[in-house]
């Protein structure tokens, strides 16, 4: 039982209703009343994040005490199970609730065991669960049921049946996934040909219900609007700009240049080019974004956590827990211009011009548009990292390998657009007679939200060389070790098994990449050539037009890598912003960074100490030691070999 004084962060409101539901025992007051209490604590518990009290006083209620609340104290051990990961526990709390005990219970349980098991790779099996799940029982869990069925049925390529599960949502069970439900049936329509159908559905999407489906619904119409020659509506196009609140903001600026160059000449097809290139970007920027939750096997996740390396003292200052000193810090951002790589921003323009030849970097400085990077690995115990980026007092291989779960970022399937580059230079934007009207930017946050990660591109620039970021072998080694793994009738290395399956999947990835990354640079080449003969007519519109072909490249830029850099496999975290965006911080001469708003602490999943760091076990220990009752951050020492030098 952990003492209410040891517990850190609780307010006083929390500690007094904590203190008076402690002094409810079974002598004082019935067995009901004892179970009641223990629900309260543990809900005060949960919601503070002592998630192993919470379990504690659940635990403490019995079957004869009230069926009720032991039910329900019973569904949300297991819920605490699964937020910590011990989903096996969590299948075996919620297979127990039956649908005689209480059927609103039941239907929640049964919904979550449908999401675990999809998440397992048990596709018939979470069907089974989600089937269970009856819509009087509880609406809002039968919504999302038929939602995630019809998903899974659409990655089977079974649609006419995702369709029907869609359309079994009413709006009433759930507003949102009713709409999201709605989206996905527009979706589906478009690319069965019947797009009016498709665009009257986006159009009755109502933005009180789902902000964001609102939002992605205005962006189809806008881009179907445009893209779609039978349907092309450049004004219907530019009203469903205008609806968008607080998302696509890259998207949008691009898109409403786009529309006035297509208004401006439709015989020209420069608009259409650039339209083109927009898209080709997005679906790359989609191929590179790392997917936490992407499964090969029936075993975890492939690419489930990100290391990233820095020294002991950083490591102190993110993790110790001194309010007067106001630690812990924020994780940060940094300037790109700190990088060790000098055609940092310049590969990718080379790239789609096909020079093949090494050049001499120029170093550029643009404060309207400034990149902030922080850098992650898929090696978590490398000696060449800690060598190079985990060391302490210019020391190498004395720092930290800090990796991070998937939480720490945002989510794979964000809905909203790029949300990593903040045009901030509203000169550019609203003086610029490709558009007429650009909404303001709220700059007042101090932090940036979570962002997403990308794996980086390393790109040979003499060659065709292309390498996609990526665990390497060594990896899988190392997390299986000496199991093995049945195939058919032969028992073989579960490491061996494991990295195919995943070399496999890169495989794809990457042609599925190279393939995308023809076409855009092809879209480049077009485009470049139209702008060269609409100089020789209109030296303004060319130069404007050169801007904006800039400005729908710009989340590839820093993405690009030369392959000299390979071997780290990064993958990075990337915001772009002006230097007069107040969430830019400096210490002069030194450090111009943004923070990041996730804890750090909190999203820890393991700690590698370098060779030469392994004297700061101990006080790392220490700081970890208050984890607030989430599951324990494990310490590791580095399993590299390495010599010392003084």
């Amino acid at each position: 039982m952990m003492n209410i004084d040891d517990m850190e962060g609780l307010d006083e409101a929390a500690r007094k209703e904590i203190e008076e539901l402690m002094k409810v025992t079974r002598e004082s007051e019935s067995d009901e009343q004892f179970s009641l209490a223990q629900r309260k604590l543990a809900e005060i518990f949960y919601r503070n994040g002592f998630l192993d009290e919470a379990v504690r006083v659940s635990n403490l209620i019995q079957p004869q005490d009230n069926r009720e609340h032991y039910k329900k104290a019973q569904y949300n051990i297991a819920a605490v199970y699964d937020e910590q990961g011990n989903t096996s526990e969590a299948l075996k709390i919620w297979s127990k609730i039956g649908e005689d005990d209480f059927p609103d219970i039941y239907a929640r349980a049964q919904y979550n065991i449908g999401v675990i098991l999809a998440d397992a790779g048990r596709a018939e099996e979470a069907k089974i669960a989600w089937n269970n799940v009856k819509q009087n029982a509880n609406k809002e869990a039968y919504a999302k049921a038929k939602s995630n069925m019809a998903n899974l049925l659409v990655k089977e390529g079974n649609e006419e049946d995702a369709d029907k599960a869609w359309s079994s949502i009413e709006k009433n069970d759930d507003p949102e996934v009713y709409e999201r439900a709605q989206f996905n049936l527009g979706v589906r329509l478009n690319r069965k040909g019947n797009t009016n159908e498709a665009l009257d559905i986006w159009g009755r999407i109502k933005s009180e219900n789902s902000l964001e489906i609102f939002n992605l619904a205005q962006y189809n119409i806008c881009t179907v609007s445009m893209e779609d020659t039978q349907y092309q509506n450049i004004d219907r196009a530019e009203n469903a700009l205008q609806k968008i609140v607080d998302a696509y903001q890259y998207e949008r600026l691009c898109l409403a240049k786009i529309c006035r160059l297509i208004r401006h000449d439709s015989t020209n097809s420069i608009g259409n080019n650039l339209l083109l290139l927009l898209i080709n970007v997005s679906k790359v920027i989609e191929i590179l974004k790392v997917d936490f939750s992407h499964r090969l096997t029936e075993d975890k996740p492939v690419e489930r956590k990100l290391a990233h390396y820095t020294g002991t003292d950083t490591t102190n200052l993110l993790l110790a827990n001194d309010k007067n000193k106001k630690l812990p810090s924020s994780f940060r951002l940094n300037t790109i211009n700190n990088v060790n790589d000098p055609s940092e921003g310049k590969l990718l323009l080379n790239y789609l011009k096909g020079v093949k030849k090494e050049l001499s970097y120029k170093s550029q400085f643009d404060e309207n548009l400034h990149a902030f990077i922080s850098c992650f690995t898929f090696n978590h115990d490398s000696l060449n990292q800690f060598r190079l980026y985990g060391k302490q007092g210019n020391k190498e291989a004395s720092g930290i390998s800090l990796v991070f779960e998937k939480d720490f970022f945002q989510k794979y399937n964000f809905i909203g657009g790029l949300s990593y580059v903040l045009f901030e230079d509203r000169s550019s934007i609203t003086g610029s007679n490709l558009l007429e009207k650009a909404t303001e930017i709220d700059l007042s946050e101090e932090k940036i939200e979570k962002q997403p990660v990308m794996r980086c591109v390393y790109l040979d620039p003499t060659s065709d060389y292309v390498h996609l970021a990526q665990r390497n072998r060594l990896t899988f080694f190392r997390e299986f070790n000496d199991e093995s793994v049945q195939i058919g009738s032969e028992q073989i290395s579960k490491a061996e098994h494991e990295w195919k399956s995943y070399k496999s999947f890169i495989d794809k990835k990457t042609e599925d990449f190279k393939s995308v990354f023809i076409d855009l640079q092809s879209d480049y080449r077009t485009i470049t050539e139209e702008v060269a003969e609409i100089e020789k007519k209109n030296a303004s519109l060319s130069g404007k037009i050169e801007v904006l072909l800039n400005e729908i490249l710009l989340p590839l830029k820093y993405l690009i890598k030369h392959s000299a850099f390979q071997e780290e496999q990064e993958c990075r975290m990337v915001y772009m912003t002006s230097l007069d965006d107040e969430k830019v911080k400096m210490e002069f001469g030194k450090f111009l960074y943004i923070e990041y708003e996730a804890d750090v602490r909190d999203n820890l999943d393991k700690i590698y100490i370098a060779p030469a760091a392994t004297q700061y076990q101990p006080y790392l220990s220490k700081l970890l030691c208050k984890s607030k009752g989430r599951k324990k951050i494990k310490i590791e020492l580095s399993n590299n070999p390495y010599r010392h030098t003084s």
